[in-house]
Parts: C-alpha cells; structure tokens; sequence
C-alpha cells in the first residue's frame, strides 16, 4: 500500500491575484486548461524515457502515508501513464500515474481509518501536496 498513487499536474490558474485578494497558490480556481509546459512537461518526458522522479510528501495529504505533520521524501518513482482529463471546474488537467521503485525501506503509515476515496475536486485541491522531482531538477536545492 502507498507506492501507487495519481497526482494532478500543474498550471492553469491565474495566479496574479490582486490587494484585496493576494495570489493564492493553493485556492485559486482552475481557470484554463494546463499546458504541456514546465513540470507537466517533465513529468510526461520521465514517463517517457523511464527516468523515476522523487516524491516529497505533504501532511495535507489525504492518506494514511501522510506525515503527521510537515514533509518527508517517500523515495524515487517511476511515472507509469500520463493522460489529460476534464476537470470539475471544466478545463482540461494533466494527470499522472506514479509507481514505487523496488527494493526502498517500507513507507511509514499512520494507524486508523482513512477515507482516501476523493472527488476529482479534493484531487486538484490537494495535489501540491506531493512534490515531484523531476530529473532535469536538481535533487540539492
């Protein structure tokens, strides 16, 4: 369990934000479908030529393998499918289906009942919460 899961690739929304309503990278609303640019690029090249990524995860994160509280590097994936999908909010989204390598310690789980069943919205919501690190990115910043 943990060393599957789908993340929800980047861009399309209007960042710029105003005085009153500052930018918000975590609630501004999908406001144009994302493009094959920057990270969703990245991430769909690793899937291509097979290069695994590596995978910090975010307590927000809504799954039993979440840490308490902070971030914690979860180890190198391999990017298995990319595809795009429509959105709740209407756009068109990248999506990508990322696997664990083998041979990596067990990932730490936290005890008790989770509900890991989310709508598509909760998806886009929450996905900043798992960062990827691609292989054109440098692992040392």
């Amino acid at each position: 369990m943990g060393d599957r899961f789908t993340y929800t690739g980047s861009g399309g929304r209007d960042l710029r934000g105003t005085k009153s309503n500052p930018k918000n990278l975590r609630t501004a609303p999908q406001s144009s479908d994302q493009t094959l640019t920057r990270a969703n690029l990245a991430l769909s090249l690793n899937c291509t030529n097979r290069r695994p990524v590596r995978v910090i995860r975010g307590y927000k994160c809504h799954s039993r393998f979440a840490p308490e509280h902070g971030y914690r590097y979860d180890g190198l994936y391999t990017v298995e499918k990319v595809w795009q999908a429509l959105g709740m909010s209407g756009f068109m989204v990248y999506k990508y289906a990322l696997k664990r390598c083998p041979d990596q310690p067990t990932l730490p789980a936290l005890d008790g009942d989770f509900d890991i069943e989310f709508s598509e919205q909760q998806l886009e919501d929450d996905g900043g919460d798992v960062q990827l690190i691609t292989s054109s990115q440098s692992t040392t910043e």
